[in-house]
C-alpha cells in the first residue's frame, strides 16, 4: 500500500531569501486593529452611559473629564415628548434644562419636521432605547412596537431598528437597547420613527425614569486631541 504523500507549502520551496510574507496576515493585522477600535468605541460609551448619560450605580467612579467634555461638545441625548404609541415621526425634548437632556453646538433641531441636523460631519456613535409598560390591569393583546431611526436622504433604508414583542405573558415594563456606528456628513437630518402594530392605549411609553432616549455623539479622529 502506499503512502498518502504530504502536500509541501509552494514557499517551503523557494530559497530563504526569495520567499515572501503572506499578504493575508497584513490583512489579519488590519482586522485586528479594526477590532480594537470599535472595541475603544464601545467602551468609551460603556463609561459615557454609566458615568453621564444614563442613571449612574451607586458606589460609580467619578467619570473621566475628557468624557465628559466629549459629551458636551459632541454629543446630543434627547427625550420624547409624548407617551402615547402612534403611528408617526417622534417629538423630542432638547432643551439641556430637561433632566438627562444633552444637546451640543454639533447640532440643530427642527421644530417642524422634528428631525436632528448634524452641523458636524464624522463617525458617530448612534444609540436608542425603547421602553414601553402596560398601563392596564391586564395587557393581554398580542403587540409589537417598533423604534427606527432614519436619515432623511435616505429614509428607506434605518439607520438603526429596535423592536419589542408584547403579549400576556410580557413584564409589566419592557425595553431594548441598541446602538450602531455611521459616518454622517454636514446636513444630514435624523429623525425617529415609532410604529405599532394595533394602535391602543393598554402600552405607552414608560416615562418614570427616563427610559427612552435618542442620541448620539462624535467619536474622535486622530487629528483631534481628546479634551484634558
Amino acid at each position: 500500500m502506499t503512502a498518502v504523500e504530504r502536500s509541501q507549502d509552494p514557499e517551503s520551496l523557494l530559497p530563504a531569501g526569495s520567499r515572501r510574507a503572506c499578504p493575508c496576515r497584513s490583512l489579519d493585522w488590519c482586522l485586528l486593529a479594526a477590532l480594537c477600535a470599535l472595541g475603544a468605541a464601545l467602551a468609551g460609551f460603556a463609561c459615557f452611559s454609566v458615568w453621564g448619560g444614563l442613571a449612574s450605580p451607586p458606589g460609580a467612579p467619578p467619570a473621566p473629564h475628557a468624557l465628559l467634555g466629549a459629551r458636551e461638545e459632541t454629543g446630543a441625548q434627547l427625550l420624547p415628548k409624548n407617551v402615547a404609541i402612534t403611528n408617526s415621526r417622534m417629538e423630542w425634548h432638547y432643551s439641556p434644562g430637561v433632566d438627562r437632556v444633552v444637546f451640543s453646538s454639533n447640532f440643530q433641531y427642527h421644530h417642524d419636521s422634528h428631525t436632528l441636523e448634524v452641523k458636524v460631519g464624522g463617525l458617530y456613535f448612534i444609540y436608542a432605547q425603547l421602553a414601553v409598560r402596560c398601563t392596564e390591569r391586564m395587557c393581554d393583546k398580542h403587540q409589537n412596537v417598533t423604534l427606527t431611526v432614519r436619515k432623511m436622504s435616505d429614509s428607506s433604508r434605518p439607520i438603526l431598528t429596535l423592536s419589542l414583542d408584547l403579549s400576556s405573558k410580557s413584564e409589566d415594563t419592557m425595553s431594548k437597547f441598541l446602538a450602531v456606528l455611521r459616518p454622517l456628513n454636514q446636513g444630514d437630518q435624523l429623525f425617529v420613527q415609532m410604529q405599532i402594530f394595533r394602535p391602543d392605549d393598554a402600552w405607552q411609553l414608560d416615562e418614570i425614569t427616563n427610559k427612552n432616549f435618542f442620541g448620539l455623539f462624535k467619536l474622535p479622529t486622530s487629528a483631534e486631541p481628546a479634551t484634558q
